[in-house]
C-alpha cells in the first residue's frame, strides 16, 4: 500500500468521525550496515522499518496514534485512538496545523540522492579500512574497529488543510577507529566520511591521530587558552543545541529567553542552521509540520538573531515557525530540532590558530559530555585530551585533564575562528564547524608541587 493510498483511508475515517484538523505521518527507512573489529568481519545488518500516526484535534487538544501494520484495518482504527487519547493530553498543548498558501514556496533540494548500495559493498569498504589501518602502522592493536553503511529515509505528510508533502533522501558512511599500542597504554584515533569509498583517507587519519596521541603527559592546573578543534566544537554546540530551542526558552530552561537581537557571543561568531548544507545528502525542504525550511542565522557576528521554533511554540511566543518541528520517528511527538548546525569559517588554518595562541591546548577529546555539562545554565566541567602548544607550534601529548567553565562565555572568549571546516556524517541533523581559539579556560590537572 503507497501513501496515498493510506492517506485517503485514514482522511475517510477522520470525515466520518466528523473532524476537521488533522494530519497524517509517514516515514519509512532502509539501513544496511557492517564492521568489522582486529581485521575480521564482525556484524552486519540490513532492515526497513517505519509506519505512520495520526494526529487530530479534539476540543482544542491534540491526540494521535500510529502503527506499524499498514492495513486498512489498522490504518482506520488510528482515528478512534487519536481521538481517545487526545483527552488525556495536557489541554496547554494547543494544536496548530499548517495551511499552505498560494505563496507557501518550498526550496529545492541541491544534493544529489546517492543510490542504496549492495551488501557485499559496504561488507568490503569496512574490511578495506582494516587493512589499512594495519598496513599504516605496525602498532595497530585489538580493539581496531570499522563501519561502513547507507541509509534511505522518506517522509510523507498531508493534513486537512491541503498539505500534501513527500521527500526522500539517503546517505552513506565509513567510519575508523584505529588503536595503536608501543607497550604502555594503547592510544586511539577516530575519523569518519560520507561516502563509501575505502581510499577516502580516513583510515590513514585515524592511525595518525592515534600515534600523535601516544604518551600523554599530564597538565599543570591553571588558567590557559585553548584551540578546541573542529570535531569538539561541533560536539560542545551538540551538547548545548537546546539553548536554541524556542520551546526550551519559553518553558525557562534556556538564558537566551528574550535575548533576540542582543549579543550572546563574540562578534567572530556565526551559526547557521541550515537545512541545505551543501555537504549533507540529507536535506530536508520541509518540517514535520509542513512548513518551509530555510536557512537562518542563529546568531550572526555574536548577536541572536532567531530561536528556533514549531508552530506551537510559535503561536504561544508571538513568533512564526522557523521550519524546525521535528520527529524521531513515525511514532514521536513533534519536537524542535536543528538541521545542519553551521559555524561560519574564519581567516585562520589550524598553524595560524595555533601561532595566535603561543602558548596553550590544544584539545582533540571531550569525555563524558553529557554528564558534565549543564545545559540549561551553561556550566560544564569535562575530562579532556589533546596537545600542548608551545611557542606557536603543537607540541607533545596530554591526557586526563579537566576543563570548567560556561559555555556562554566560551562563546563570548571566542578569539580567532578557524577557516578548515569539518561536517559530521550526514543525517536530519548533524554539524559542521571549524576549530575556535578561545581564551581564559580553567583548566584542573597535576598541581604545580606534582
Amino acid at each position: 500500500m503507497n501513501f496515498e493510498q493510506m492517506k485517503e483511508i485514514l482522511f475517510a475515517a477522520a470525515y466520518r468521525a466528523g473532524l476537521t484538523d488533522f494530519d497524517v505521518y509517514y516515514r519509512m527507512s532502509t539501513d544496511m550496515s557492517a564492521d568489522a573489529l582486529n581485521r575480521e568481519p564482525n556484524s552486519s545488518a540490513f532492515g526497513t522499518a517505519g509506519g505512520i500516526s495520526f494526529r487530530c484535534a479534539v476540543d482544542g487538544r491534540i491526540g494521535s496514534a500510529s502503527t506499524e501494520a499498514l492495513t486498512k484495518s489498522e490504518l482506520e482504527a488510528l482515528v478512534p485512538r487519536a481521538m481517545a487519547n487526545a483527552a488525556l493530553v495536557d489541554a496547554d498543548e494547543e494544536p496548530v496545523f499548517f495551511a499552505p498558501t498560494p505563496d507557501t514556496v518550498y526550496t529545492q533540494v541541491t544534493a544529489a540522492k546517492p543510490a542504496m548500495p549492495d551488501a557485499a559493498s559496504v561488507r568490503r569498504t569496512a574490511l578495506e579500512l582494516q587493512e589499512r589501518i594495519y598496513a599504516a602502522t605496525p602498532l595497530a592493536a585489538d580493539g581496531t574497529e570499522t563501519a561502513a553503511g547507507a541509509c534511505e529515509i522518506t517522509v510523507s505528510l498531508a493534513n486537512s488543510r491541503g498539505l500534501s508533502l513527500s521527500h526522500s533522501a539517503a546517505m552513506h558512511y565509513a567510519y575508523a577507529e584505529a588503536v595503536v599500542n608501543d607497550g604502555g597504554e594503547p592510544s586511539f584515533g577516530v575519523c569518519s566520511a560520507p561516502s563509501l569509498h575505502a581510499d577516502s583517507g580516513i583510515a590513514e587519519k585515524a592511525v595518525d591521530e592515534a600515534l600523535a596521541r601516544l604518551g600523554g603527559k599530564p597538565v599543570k592546573t591553571g588558567q590557559y587558552s585553548a584551540v578546541f578543534s573542529a570535531k569538539q566544537v561541533s560536539a560542545l554546540f551538540a551538547t548545548f543545541g537546546g539553548i536554541f530551542s524556542g520551546k526550551n526558552a519559553m518553558l525557562g530552561l534556556s538564558l537566551l529567553k528574550g535575548k533576540e537581537g542582543t549579543a550572546v557571543a563574540s562578534p567572530l561568531l556565526t551559526v547557521y542552521d541550515d537545512p541545505f548544507y551543501e555537504k549533507n545528502t540529507m536535506q530536508m525542504p520541509f518540517d514535520a509540520e509542513g512548513v518551509p525550511t530555510y536557512k537562518k542565522a542563529l546568531i550572526e557576528n555574536g548577536v541572536l538573531k532567531t530561536l528556533l521554533y514549531d508552530l506551537t511554540t510559535a503561536q504561544k511566543t508571538g513568533n512564526r515557525s522557523t521550519g524546525n518541528a521535528g520527529r524521531g520517528s513515525y511514532a514521536d511527538p513533534v519536537s524542535i530540532r536543528s538541521y545542519c548546525r553551521a559555524i561560519k569559517p574564519g581567516d585562520a588554518t589550524l598553524d595560524e590558530l595555533f601561532a595566535d595562541m603561543g602558548e596553550g591546548l590544544y584539545i582533540t577529546e571531550l569525555k563524558g559530555m553529557h554528564a558534565g555539562c549543564d545545559a540549561v545554565t551553561g556550566d560544564f566541567s569535562i575530562e579532556c585530551a589533546g596537545f600542548l602548544v608551545r611557542e606557536g607550534k603543537r607540541a607533545g601529548a596530554v591526557k586526563a585533564f579537566t576543563v570548567a567553565g560556561n559555555f556562554f562565555d566560551l562563546m563570548k572568549n571566542i578569539t580567532r575562528v578557524g577557516s578548515e571546516i569539518e561536517s559530521g556524517i550526514c543525517g536530519f541533523s548533524m554539524s559542521a564547524a571549524p576549530a575556535l581559539l578561545v581564551r581564559n579556560l580553567a583548566v584542573a590537572g597535576e598541581s604545580e608541587n606534582a
